[in-house]
């Protein structure tokens, strides 16, 4: 999508967080209420989200990264940030979003990411290492999760 908020006419209308998750939203032509089943919340928090009266937690901006195919850095602080276009997959509406994500919290904690098709293994942000996830589930890769 063209939409993108460094461009000057639409800089004001994705200034915040709730902005872009709203301008996402009615680009996709998703009702309140659809973008809530799809992240697994109630309508309420969506409608709380996109007036920013209240943030949305670690996981549902990890969810609400997924869903726009976006870094959680570039929805949070809006540079980079692009209206993705809606899913079009079929059944990509109905697809499960995790409800909570507990990984490192620690801003030096990394999540060790290691992709079996290159050898290649490195520790990344956990927002880094969602995005990963995230990349390799869309691409039909099977992705395991390991936990010592």
């Amino acid at each position: 999508m063209s939409l993108t908020a460094s461009d000057p006419e639409t800089k004001g209308a994705l200034a915040t967080l709730g902005d872009r998750i709203k301008s996402v939203r009615r680009t996709w032509k998703w009702s309140q209420q659809e973008m809530a089943e799809v992240l697994r919340v109630d309508q309420a928090s969506i409608s709380f989200w996109e007036r920013d009266k209240i943030r949305p937690s670690g996981s549902a901006i990890v969810a609400l990264a997924s869903l726009f195919r976006t870094s959680v850095d570039a929805l949070e602080g809006g540079s980079e940030f692009n209206i993705p276009d809606p899913p079009s997959l079929p059944g990509a509406a109905d697809r499960e979003f995790p409800r909570s994500v507990c990984l490192p919290v620690g801003g030096r904690d990394q999540v060790m990411v290691v992709d079996l098709a290159d050898g290649s293994s490195k520790g990344d942000p956990v927002s880094e290492a969602m995005m990963t996830l995230a990349m390799g589930v869309k691409a039909n890769r099977r992705v395991w999760l390991v936990m010592e």
